[in-house]
């Protein structure tokens, strides 16, 4: 039997916030999750610091203060960040194009392709190279080669399509050619240790093993569902291209291992806790500051998270919000929430992490039972909605 106490959920809450604490043990009660953690900051103060369930369903290992989790595409925050990092010290400018930095990314056409452009996700690249496999995505090199190569599906800055796992290697390969080192070191020295942060990862350390949590799928189809899912989705669409629908191997289990949490997949493996990812997203919401550490300037953080385009996208197909590297709030429906002054990243499955500068707010959330979410509504959404009404009534 599950030691109720050991699953049950902890933390601290801060006078104001108990709303969220009571939603995400609702959350729970209704077997939304299997475990999770959730942290928000107010005006640079941490104010939510939960967690519960199992990091583990299977063998009952239960979610520990500091559990972290595979956040798919919630990495994509953490990695544009090193790159507005190069552009605030002069070494790039978002309208340099990429083959200043990166010569063979030039082929088949994308000579002209701006850093701007990559990080709008209007590069036209958005599909997987062909023949790749799960277990070639631990292969920087092998990748970044292949994704070079590429001809645009567009005419770069054209239209707007997500690039699900080659943003990644886009704006990480920029960050390597431009610094000398990668993109998960990078983040490390750069951002993660001046702001003590030891739980936010593009390429987690072996030590971090035990504290990673496992991902289970929760993704069921009906045979309706499944249509669906072929008609917008399938091998040779431009969604199923670009969301890896058509490698061979497991991505999931690849994402469950060490391998696949110790190399760098910067669009799609970060390893993290709630509060790590909260604690980044606070430094932003600061407008580059937190505890008299600064990581960017005001002038930057403004810049970078301006709302860029905004368009039914070739990928998502929903209307998307892009600022420089971040999905906007704004929109109806999304968790960001209705400023388009928030901006942020979620993850396939549920993770989301954001910041609203606006009202001082940043929030985090990390789970291990995946859902059909790819922009963090549901269980993502409830939660950050009622942590926004929280910090705007405390305001």
């Amino acid at each position: 039997m599950t030691n109720v106490q050991a699953t049950g959920v902890q933390g601290r809450v801060t006078g104001g916030f108990e709303p969220v604490r009571e939603l995400f043990e609702q959350q729970f009660a209704q077997g939304q999750h299997i475990g999770a953690g959730v942290a928000v900051y107010h005006r640079g103060q941490p104010v939510v610091d939960l967690w519960g369930g199992l990091a583990d369903e299977d063998s009952g290992r239960p979610w520990q203060e500091g559990t972290m989790a595979v956040s798919f595409s919630t990495t994509k925050g953490l990695t544009a960040t090193c790159l507005h990092i190069l552009a605030e010290r002069g070494l790039l400018k978002y309208d340099d194009p990429v083959a200043k930095y990166w010569p063979e990314f030039a082929a088949n056409g994308k000579e002209a392709v701006t850093i701007y452009q990559l990080l709008t996700h209007q590069a036209g690249v958005p599909q997987m190279p062909d023949g790749i496999r799960a277990e070639m995505l631990l292969d920087w090199d092998t990748m970044v080669n292949e994704i070079a190569k590429l001809a645009p599906v567009w005419e770069p800055g054209t239209n707007t399509g997500y690039h699900a796992i080659t943003f990644g290697y886009l704006v990480g390969e920029v960050v390597r050619r431009v610094d000398g080192r990668s993109v998960g070191a990078f983040f490390r020295d750069e951002i993660a240790q001046p702001l003590g942060i030891s739980e936010l990862h593009i390429g987690a350390p072996a030590s971090a093993e035990p504290l990673i949590s496992t991902l289970k799928s929760r993704i069921e189809f009906t045979p309706e569902t499944a249509a669906l899912r072929d008609q917008f989705m399938g091998k040779e669409t431009l969604a199923g291209r670009a969301l890896g629908q058509a490698m061979e191997g497991d991505m999931n289990a690849l994402l469950n291992s060490p391998e696949g949490h110790q190399a760098e997949v910067p669009a799609a493996n970060g390893v993290m806790s709630a509060r790590g990812l909260a604690r980044m997203y606070a430094c932003l919401a600061g407008y580059g500051e937190l505890d008299g550490v600064r990581v960017l300037s005001e002038a930057t953080v403004r810049a970078m998270s301006e709302r860029q385009t905004f368009r039914p996208d070739a990928v998502i197909v929903l209307p998307v919000g892009f600022a420089l590297g971040y999905m906007t709030g704004g929109t109806p429906g999304w968790p960001q929430g209705p400023r388009v002054t928030s901006f942020g990243h979620a993850g396939l499955g549920g993770s989301l992490g954001f910041a609203d500068p606006e009202i001082g707010l940043s929030f985090g959330l990390v789970l291990n039972a995946l859902e059909v979410d790819l922009i963090g509504t549901g269980r993502s959404g409830a939660l950050a909605d009622v942590a926004r009404a929280c910090a705007e009534a405390v305001a």
